[in-house]
């Protein structure tokens, strides 16, 4: 197992750094309007509509569009499995 205490030392560590702090930001704004958008709309915006949305956003364009979109992507994912587990879980209840 190696000790992080080298990891921070190392050369490419504050770029690193500062891209998963951007990386991090987009995922949770995008989650938040996501989440709103099902709250008070009751609609489910999908990757496409968040990209319109977010190509503009400073976060989004600090980062490579690619890894930008592969962020948007995967949250994509996450929220259609999460409300697939939840349409699951309503027809089979789990009994505890």
């Amino acid at each position: 197992m190696r000790d992080i205490s080298h990891t921070k030392n190392h050369r490419f560590y504050p770029e690193i750094d500062r891209l998963c702090f951007l990386s991090k930001n987009l995922y949770n704004y995008a989650n938040y309007l996501v989440r709103q958008s099902f709250i008070f709309e009751h609609n489910y915006r999908h990757y496409y509509d968040l990209q319109k949305i977010l190509h503009t956003q400073s976060d989004y364009q600090a980062i490579p569009a690619k890894v930008s979109q592969q962020i948007l992507m995967i949250l994509d994912r996450n929220t259609e499995e999460f409300f697939s587990s939840k349409r699951s879980l309503s027809k089979e209840p789990i009994k505890v």
